[in-house]
């Protein structure tokens, strides 16, 4: 019995990018248009720019400007900067339970010897 042999890549770590993004951004940008092509069709119905309803307009221009705009705001960064950017300013903040409140300008916690009995 022979064992059965199969072509396998070597470059499994290559990044896969259109335009200059990774499908993270291609993603971003695809929810960017549709948010956009639904804010032009309720908030702007029967308006027309260069001979397109508003909702094409704004959808291309979120297109236009969004693929340089991601692709000089990316130079430089890591691979997934967009989605690490994203989960940190969509996470709660963990604080240090240690640090003293500036806030907090009473005591929170009141010993029971000091209290009088009402």
């Amino acid at each position: 019995m022979t064992l059965r042999m199969s072509p396998v890549s070597r470059n499994l770590h290559a990044k896969v990018t259109m335009l200059g993004l990774e499908l993270e951004d291609m993603l971003f940008l695809a929810m960017a248009c549709a948010i956009a092509m639904l804010v032009g069709q309720f908030v702007f119905p029967n308006r027309y720019m260069f001979f397109l309803p508003m909702n094409w307009f704004l959808m291309v221009m979120v297109l236009v400007l969004g693929v340089p705009g991601l692709v000089l705001f990316k130079y430089g960064k890591p691979r997934g900067y967009l989605l690490d950017l994203v989960t940190y300013y969509g996470m709660p903040r963990a604080y240090c339970g240690c640090a003293r409140d500036r806030k907090l300008t009473s005591d929170f916690l009141t010993d029971s010897d000091n209290m009088e009995a009402d």
